[in-house]
């Protein structure tokens, strides 16, 4: 069943282009395009002085980041902002953005389910901010694949809608199938993620605007609406992927990795550094996570339980014996159960059954399957003994 139209006049999609997109020199003095009309042609050079025009792109939505300063659309304001947008919308669109790398106009966004390349240009000024008519103010254009402006905001004149109108209004356009055509009025995954992209950049400008506007004598104080106040910048390696977030400094490991990355399988149980549910490695050595800040792990290697096995159709031998020994029941604790005994099995504990229990003695399990526990690490251990493994 085809979703009903978008209720918010700046994300409306503009008619479908029956024409290509023609050059056409703007002034600086020309006012900002608007909604449904076509982009100025454009040429940018890239670091390795390679130029890059409008029609290049042509096919692929593109996002257009105007800032008086230099911005980097890496930054975690950006990519925590895109993933509090997405939070509410269903289906593949709204998985969580990982991390943006490159750095010219064709940038690789990890995804938790998957990857894509869009053209994400930021510029500070000059010819292209010209002739866009946006030369003294921050704006954000989202363009689609004929070139035709799809979305925009432009600090000086457009008023900034608040994030949760703007998730209803990219729910609304969404269509069901990740992949659908045009023709059917709806997004597919990629101009989805475009406009997104493009909306969490004007609410990242705007709080930067905002915050700028109260450094100013007699400003009066502003925030973004959906900034944590005192947040900073925090660039975590989990799984040998780089997550960017911004974080209130106060916020743990695992609160980070649950309620920020999307990463769930390490478990909350005590908060307290009791019942070792929260055990991650950091560098290869365990840590309980409810008990370390998330700035603190900047810098070192995070595995969660979801990076433990070599790749996703494969288990981790702890994760095959823990099914062949029955070593849950409930569930709840495994994950941290195995993170700890992934670690016994590089720490130079004895090899009795005794020794494992001291080792283990850190992670509760109020089901009581400790047999099974046990039995599932020393069935590993004696098969990595047998291998002549360490």
């Amino acid at each position: 069943m085809r979703r009903p139209p978008m209720r918010l006049p700046p994300l409306r999609r503009p008619p479908p282009s029956t024409h290509r997109a023609t050059t056409r020199p703007m002034s600086a003095t020309s006012a900002a395009p608007d909604v449904g009309t076509t982009a100025p042609a454009f040429a940018v050079d890239d670091a390795a002085g390679h130029v890059h025009r409008l029609a290049d792109f042509r096919g692929h939505p593109v996002v257009l980041v105007f800032l008086p300063t230099r911005w980097d659309p890496a930054r975690a304001e950006l990519i925590d902002r895109y993933n509090r947008l997405v939070a509410d919308v269903g289906g593949a669109a709204g998985a969580r953005l990982l991390g943006v790398t490159g750095d010219g106009p064709w940038r690789e966004l990890t995804f938790a389910d998957d990857a894509l390349r869009l053209p994400v240009l930021a510029e500070d000024g000059g010819a292209l901010a010209q002739a866009f008519g946006v030369a003294d103010t921050s704006a954000v254009f989202v363009l689609d694949g004929d070139g035709v402006v799809r979305w925009r905001h432009v600090a000086a004149s457009d008023p900034l809608p608040r994030p949760d109108d703007l998730a209803r209004a990219l729910a609304g356009a969404l269509v069901d199938a990740p992949h659908a055509s045009r023709d059917r009025g709806g997004w597919t995954r990629r101009e989805f993620v475009a406009a997104a992209l493009g909306a969490s950049a004007a609410l990242a400008l705007g709080a930067r605007t905002a915050s700028a506007s109260a450094a100013r004598p007699n400003a009066t104080a502003t925030s973004s609406p959906d900034a944590p106040p005192g947040a900073v910048p925090v660039a975590l390696t989990v799984n040998g992927r780089t997550l960017s977030m911004e974080l209130d400094p106060r916020v743990t490991l695992l609160d980070a990795l649950r309620e920020h990355a999307g990463l769930t399988g390490s478990k909350k149980g005590c908060d307290h550094g009791q019942c070792g549910a929260c055990t991650v490695h950091a560098d290869g050595r365990r840590v309980l996570s409810c008990l370390t800040l998330a700035v603190m792990a900047q810098g070192h290697a995070i595995t969660t339980i979801e990076g433990l096995a070599p790749d996703a159709d494969t288990l981790h031998p702890l994760q095959q014996a823990f099914v062949a020994h029955d070593g849950f029941q409930c569930g709840y604790c495994t994950p941290g159960q195995i993170m700890s005994a992934a670690a016994v099995l590089r720490e130079p504990w004895g090899p009795g059954d005794d020794d494992v229990r001291e080792a283990m003695s850190g992670n509760i399990c109020r089901c009581g399957a400790y047999p099974g526990i046990l039995a599932a690490v020393q069935d590993v251990r004696r098969q990595r003994a047998a291998a002549g493994g360490d």
